[in-house]
């Protein structure tokens, strides 16, 4: 059962009190090469036909790959660092979004919670500061991202993971809207049904696209974690 706020904006700062939070287990080992691993896993799911973002994402998937890299300790998120995600329900609908995160000090599995948002309202979510953000599974475009009150579900296919050094940094913000399709990001004709549009996915269509141009004050559109050649910048 979906429950109220008053108003239309909440806050939320532990994960103590979201219900149905959950971690997905993984190995208690701090390798970087495992994070590193587990980066580019994530960026090769964006991009193309089935992808994150889809077509408009393609060249964020032919690059990101042999450009996402956490080379250090350095790279990391920080282990008492906290970082705020803010959710925000644009449609006439109470949903509930399935935020999903991973930080190398949390273990090297997924973090998972079910955040309730009002119709028309927003929540700010307190995390620890993690390495990726998203909407269900990091490495599976096309789950489900958000239950309506309906029953009805919202994939997670626009909602692009963010990456930390590139999309957010820790002690700031990640954003993600549940909004109609106005668009037609997904190219399927239908502009009113309902997406999550992550800032990431929105952040990756400026500047002629995902491909070739650079953000933040690190090499290339991967931001800090670049481990390879340059692109020019557009």
């Amino acid at each position: 059962m979906f429950s109220r706020t008053i108003g239309t904006t909440g806050f939320v700062t532990s994960l103590l009190l979201i219900g149905g939070c959950a971690t997905i287990p993984g190995p208690n080992d701090t390798n970087v090469d495992d994070t590193a691993a587990k980066a580019e896993r994530v960026a090769a799911s964006v991009g193309g036909a089935n992808g994150f973002g889809g077509m408009g994402m393609t060249g964020y998937r032919d690059h990101a790959p042999n450009q996402m890299g956490f080379n250090s300790t350095a790279d990391l998120a920080s282990s008492n660092g906290q970082m705020t995600v803010r959710l925000h329900n644009e449609s006439d609908e109470d949903c509930q979004f399935r935020l999903s995160y991973f930080a190398r000090h949390e273990g090297l599995g997924e973090q998972m919670m079910n955040v309730d948002v009002n119709s028309g309202g927003e929540m700010t979510v307190n995390i620890p500061c993690a390495e990726m953000v998203g909407m269900g599974p990091l490495e599976m475009p096309g789950e489900v991202g958000c239950v309506l009150e309906s029953g009805d579900t919202v994939p997670n296919t626009m909602a692009v993971p963010g990456f930390l050094g590139l999309d957010f940094e820790c002690g700031g913000e990640y954003e993600h809207f549940l909004t109609p399709d106005v668009d037609d990001l997904d190219g399927d004709g239908d502009t009113d049904e309902l997406i999550i549009q992550s800032q990431g996915m929105q952040f990756h269509l400026q500047n002629g696209g995902p491909g070739g141009h650079r953000h933040g004050g690190g090499m290339s559109m991967m931001g800090p974690h670049f481990s390879g050649g340059g692109f020019p910048i557009r």
